[in-house]
């Protein structure tokens, strides 16, 4: 029997929007460092210029500040970031898009797992970040569509949100509702 063509990358990780994810240049740009890293960036930046300092991505990561510099001068180099020494990062039209398509799966594994599997809440965190960085385009689609294809910036299922590892987005909770 023949197997399909294999689909382009960029066909494979498209957004349920149809908006591809940024484009992964290279084995570190995709990587799953930098998308929790991004991730991490999206999280934890307050005020109007969105700014994340080191000390919090540090916090919210668990490692050592000088590990985040370091990574924040790699995703400087990817564009993904604007880094200002001892000020802090933004992220970039792209690096907002990738911690957004992060973000969403992150999301929507979370809601599978309480909705579909059962999970405890307690484990749902740990799993979903084991997962996140390995499911495909059409897994991702399936678990939004079982979920009744919610919004992207939709905000934590109100299930989660109490445990929830990230900042609430803004949207209608009634996105997240199991169809």
């Amino acid at each position: 029997m023949a197997h399909p063509a294999p689909q382009a990358r960029s066909q494979r990780l498209s957004s349920p929007a149809g908006q591809p994810p940024p484009a992964r240049n290279g084995p570190t740009a995709g990587s799953e460092a930098v998308e929790d890293y991004v991730r991490a960036i999206s999280c934890t930046a307050r005020g109007p210029r969105r700014i994340a300092s080191t000390t919090e991505v540090a916090d919210f990561l668990a490692v050592t500040p000088a590990s985040v510099s370091g990574m924040f001068k790699k995703l400087a180099r990817l564009e993904l970031v604007v880094y200002a020494p001892y000020r802090g990062v933004t992220l970039t039209p792209r690096g907002a898009q990738l911690a957004s398509h992060v973000t969403r799966r992150r999301r929507l594994l979370e809601a599978f797992l309480v909705d579909a599997l059962g999970m405890a809440i307690e484990h749902v965190h740990s799993e979903a970040d084991r997962l996140e960085h390995h499911i495909s385009s059409e897994f991702e689609a399936l678990i939004a569509a079982r979920l009744g294809e919610p919004a992207p910036n939709a905000p934590d299922p109100p299930r989660l949100a109490a445990q929830s590892s990230f900042e609430p987005g803004s949207g209608d909770r009634s996105a997240w509702a199991s169809a």
